[in-house]
């Protein structure tokens, strides 16, 4: 059974090792996450004591998925926007799953609890980027995501060309 938890600071720095290793695992099996292939420990561990100053803040909302053995399998993000006239929605990023777990559920399962969470806030849109053909698309749709539109060329990939991705939103 998977256990999904959201972080605070304590809890995100006691698992900082397997976030680390989470990122470099996805990053390494090709998921777009900003990074390329390969990637190193400091600039994994630079980025996540990033994410824990924002959670800190209260920037960023970071949710992992746990296996039985309290293993780290999964993670999610929201980042509520900061705007004015834009209080009313937030971005999901950096939906991750670790390959050895992926088509289990537990990419649906952080997704159930970041819109939960979401719409408790009183977001009312979701936005959200994705590589096109990316399987991560198929769950996004399943889950009512629509894509507005494709950028070509928009993120360089390990083999130093360059990916379409795809926009989706979704009225929570």
């Amino acid at each position: 059974m998977v256990k999904i938890q959201k972080l605070d600071m304590i809890s995100a720095a006691e698992n900082s090792g397997s976030l680390v290793s989470l990122l470099q695992d996805s990053v390494k099996n090709g998921a777009s996450v900003s990074f390329l292939n390969p990637l190193s420990d400091s600039a994994a561990e630079s980025y996540w004591r990033e994410v824990f100053s924002e959670i800190n803040s209260a920037q960023i909302i970071v949710w992992a998925a746990f296996d039985d053995s309290d293993n780290l399998i999964g993670s999610v993000q929201l980042a509520p926007a900061k705007m004015q006239n834009a209080k009313h929605r937030a971005m999901v990023q950096k939906l991750m799953v670790n390959s050895n777990h992926r088509r289990e559920g537990i990419g649906n399962a952080l997704m159930d609890a970041l819109e939960l969470e979401a719409k408790n806030l009183g977001k009312k849109l979701l936005i959200l980027d994705t590589r096109v053909g990316d399987p991560s698309e198929i769950l996004y749709q399943k889950k009512g995501y629509v894509n507005f539109g494709t950028v070509p060329s928009y993120a360089m990939n390990s083999s130093d060309d360059f990916d379409d991705m795809a926009f989706y939103f979704k009225i929570i």
